[in-house]
């Protein structure tokens, strides 16, 4: 199997493809909540770097433009035309920019059994704070092997707005005659 060389990746992967893995039967829905923000965050991040690496990009790509053609028409009404010597300007010089993203929305929906668990201390005493709300799976998993009617999904949704483009990288122009 061949590799893109050009492929970028901003983060190592959390658990890169080629790691065996092993589903935890149930975990706090605390983690489950951080872990979705956690993803969410590091999204956000991934596009906010690939936005800022266009605009790296943008600046170093350039391109020739003439930069002004002047129309004269004579009094015998012949036309000639005369331009500017070319000049060599970046696509962001140009007002070429990159579109930044955020996320407006995200909703993660997953079947599971909810429980509430005390941590227990060595001496069997319920431990002070130790109350939690856990999700559990393997009960789901299990009914649907036996083929009994347990409607199971998982939905993950995003959605990405176009927002405005940092207020600093609007360049100011000025247009002096000489």
């Amino acid at each position: 199997m061949a590799t893109l060389d050009k492929t970028k990746v901003f983060r190592a992967p959390i658990v890169p493809a080629e790691v065996v893995v092993q589903e935890t039967a149930s975990t706090s829905f605390a983690d489950l909540v951080r872990l979705m923000a956690e993803g969410i965050a590091d999204a956000q991040m991934a596009l906010d770097r690939s936005a800022a690496e266009m605009v790296t990009e943008l600046a170093e790509t350039t391109v020739q433009i003439v930069p002004s053609i002047t129309e004269v028409v004579a009094a015998d009404g012949t036309v000639t035309f005369t331009q500017g010597a070319p000049q060599t300007v970046s696509l962001l010089a140009l007002g070429v920019k990159p579109t930044f993203y955020q996320f407006s929305q995200a909703t993660v929906e997953v079947s599971m059994d909810l429980k509430l668990v005390e941590q227990i201390n060595e001496d069997g005493t319920v431990k002070k704070g130790g109350l939690g709300l856990f999700a559990e799976t393997s009960n789901i998993r299990f009914e649907r092997k036996l083929n009994r009617d347990v409607s199971v999904h998982s939905k993950i949704t995003a959605t990405l707005v176009p927002v405005p483009a940092p207020l600093r990288l609007e360049i100011p122009r000025r247009t002096v005659t000489g």
